[in-house]
Order: structure tokens, then C-alpha cells, then sequence
């Protein structure tokens, strides 16, 4: 039984492993949507967009990091930024935010790029330390991770929950490490006060690989995902045609399942009949019958559709340009489609082409993306 799109599960990954060309898992029922880096590492993405092959950020507390946190002071929170996915492909750290109480501050980051198994250093400083207690200190970074023209950006977090000393006191500070959805974490001593009079070391130990978790709220109020609109075109998102023969397109209510994520609307035949295309675009006359001077004018791979960070993207990928809502766009030049679109490759025939985009929404997500082409054409049998 076919099911709609939620996360990759192990078996997921047997079955692409075993067939890279399986569209199904043939245990759970999930399409198999993959990575717009597939044919490098090989992984899934589930409707969240995150391939876990590409995209696995640690936040490491170092050994030897000093960590006194006195009352009224401030105290530089040291840490590592790791790569640990499984693929030989890079993450981008575009961005890193701390906040205590109020509102998220931007820290100083003076590098970006991470390799595989790569970390590099980083701080925040905790700067609201007023009274003795509990103490938390929350850290977000923004990972990009890039595939030829294309980027896909997140935004993580983990929390770190700093027992503050108060005067006199003869216990050195700890360190609490929680999940983002738990507080119970594992309480680590960093100050060694075993002579007694509060003057220890105040290091840590051993290395802690800190718990993250995805922030998607975050995301769509710092840009990073999401449609300025508010709404969300997710990777499980569903795709239909009216107006296209029903050779000459993908099959009608599934995700972008093609092996790089990308929906290719152009002249050459469709991949089912053995061409390069997705969505098949030609010209035909009022009568039905083919256009074959105007068909040319339409090149064999026009431009491609294709989900972005939770958005509707279109690439011009063609010599030929083309028109959407009355706008030019050249060859490579992309945007960002919204509900109501309208796409005319024939930038000089404009009317002999239109394709119409609608949404179908579920609160603030798109379930199902549908193209309407007009005129409509029944097939030329070309």
C-alpha cells in the first residue's frame, strides 16, 4: 500500500540500497523522494526536506573549556561545530544565535564551511547572569548544505543549563545537558573543588556531544524556509496536470520522485517513453494538430520546478527565456512560484502556452501542487 511522505525509515534506505531506481519502499509503502544530491550520497529526505546522509550537525562542548559562571559576571561559553554526516559532501554554517531570556543575539562566526567529519571553534557568551540557580543558555546555527545551484538551509539548536554559584559558596558550578524537548540531561561536574576552597580548575573533563534538535519555527521567521507568505511547500507535496497528455507527464498524484529532485519541463520526449523530460511541452494549433515551427522555439529542457527550502522554485534552464505573470526571465535566472502563476515559455506567441499554477492547502502548507495547461492538448502522437 502506497502511503504519503513522512520521514525515511531504515527500511527506506534497504530499498534504495538494494534498487536505486525504486520509486516505493517496498516494506512501509513510502516513496522513496530523494536528496537533490542523490547521485553523490545517495540519501532520502523526508517531508522535512533534510537528507540525515548530508545533513548531521554536532555541537561539542571541548575538553579544557573554562566554564566559571560568578553572579553578576559573564561567562565565554566555548564549543566545537562538527560535521558528522556520512557523506563526503560539506555543510555551510551560515549563521549562530545565542539568548538567555529575551530575544535570540547574534554571535561573531569568522568561518562558514565545514568538511566531512570536520569541526572548527565557536563561543557565546552568557551575559545575563544575575543571580545564583539554575541558569539556561540556549545556541542556534543555521546549516546550509549546497548542490551545484541549489541550497538547502536549516536551523538547530541545543540548550545548556548552568548551575551558578553563589558568594561563599563552596560548590563549584555544573553543567546540566538536556535535549531540546527534555529537560532531564546528564548533570556534568566541570569545576574540581577537591581542595575545598573554590579555587579549582573550572574545566571540563571530557568532551560532550550536546543533543540538537530542528527549530522549524525559527526557520520561517529568519527567512531561511518558507514562502514570505507564510506558506510552506514541504517535499511531501503532491503534483497534478490537467491539460497535458497523459503521456507526456509524471504520474498524477505523487511527489517529485525523479533522481534529482527536479521536475524538467522541456520539448524532449518524457523519461516514461524514453526522453529526458518530466513534462513534455509543445505547441499545437486550435485544431490540435502540432505546431512544429513554434514547438522548436521551445527547448529541450525549458526550465525545471523544483522544491527549495519549503518553496515553489522555477529555473530557466533554456537559451529561448520565458514569461511568468508577464515577466522575462533568462536562462538560469529562478523564482519562486506562488499559487495563481502563470508560466508562458513562448515569450513571443505568449497565448499558444500557458501553464497555471493552483495550490491546495491544508492550513499553511501546500498538500498538492497542480499545473493546468492551456490550451489543453490531447497528445500529437509526435
Amino acid at each position: 500500500m502506497k502511503k504519503r511522505l513522512r520521514s525515511p525509515k531504515p527500511c527506506c534506505r534497504e530499498t534504495i540500497a538494494a534498487d536505486r531506481d525504486a520509486m516505493w519502499c517496498g516494506s512501509c509503502g513510502q516513496p522513496t523522494v530523494r536528496c537533490m544530491g542523490f547521485s553523490e550520497c545517495g540519501g532520502l529526505v523526508g517531508a522535512d526536506g533534510q537528507c540525515s546522509v548530508c545533513v548531521e550537525p554536532h555541537l561539542i562542548i571541548v575538553p579544557g573549556a573554562t566554564m566559571h559562571a560568578p553572579v553578576g559576571g559573564s561567562v565565554a561559553l566555548p564549543f566545537e561545530l562538527m560535521n558528522g554526516a556520512s557523506s563526503d559532501r560539506p555543510i555551510f554554517i551560515t549563521g549562530l544565535w545565542s539568548r538567555e531570556k529575551g530575544d535570540w543575539r547574534e554571535e561573531r562566526l569568522s568561518w562558514e564551511e565545514l568538511g566531512q567529519g570536520e569541526r572548527s571553534p565557536a563561543s557565546v557568551i552568557a551575559r545575563e547572569i544575575d543571580k545564583p540557580g539554575l541558569h539556561e543558555i540556549e545556541i542556534m546555527f543555521a546549516v546550509a548544505t549546497r548542490y551545484k545551484q541549489r541550497e538547502e538551509r536549516f536551523a538547530f539548536s541545543s540548550r545548556i543549563l548552568l548551575t551558578v554559584q553563589g558568594e561563599g559558596s563552596q560548590a563549584g558550578p555544573t553543567i546540566q545537558i538536556s535535549s531540546e524537548n527534555e529537560m532531564n540531561g546528564n548533570v556534568i561536574q566541570i569545576h574540581d573543588n577537591t581542595s575545598g576552597d573554590g579555587s579549582g580548575s573550572g574545566k571540563v573533563i571530557e568532551a560532550i556531544d550536546l543533543n540538537v534538535s530542528r527549530l522549524d519555527l525559527e526557520e520561517q521567521r529568519l527567512g531561511l524556509r518558507g514562502m514570505e507568505s507564510g506558506l510552506r511547500v514541504r517535499r511531501s507535496a503532491l503534483f497534478e496536470f490537467s491539460g497535458f497528455p497523459a503521456e507526456d507527464h509524471v504520474p498524477d498524484g505523487q511527489p517529485i520522485m525523479t533522481p534529482d529532485g527536479l521536475l524538467a519541463f522541456g520539448r524532449e520526449r518524457a523519461r516514461e517513453t524514453g526522453g529526458g523530460s518530466d513534462v513534455r511541452l509543445l505547441a499545437v494549433n486550435a485544431d490540435g494538430s502540432l505546431d512544429r515551427e513554434l514547438s522548436l522555439t521551445i527547448s529541450r529542457r525549458h526550465f525545471d520546478v523544483f522544491i527549495e527550502n519549503d518553496c515553489l522554485c522555477l529555473r530557466v534552464r533554456g537559451r529561448n527565456k520565458l514569461l511568468v505573470n508577464g515577466e522575462t526571465l533568462k536562462m538560469e535566472e529562478r523564482i519562486v512560484l506562488d499559487d495563481g502563476d502563470r508560466i508562458m515559455p513562448l515569450i513571443d506567441h505568449p497565448s499558444m502556452l500557458v501553464i497555471t499554477v493552483a495550490f491546495r492547502r491544508e492550513h499553511n502548507r501546500v498538500s498538492t501542487v497542480h499545473f493546468y495547461r492551456e490550451p489543453a492538448s490531447e497528445g500529437t502522437g509526435q
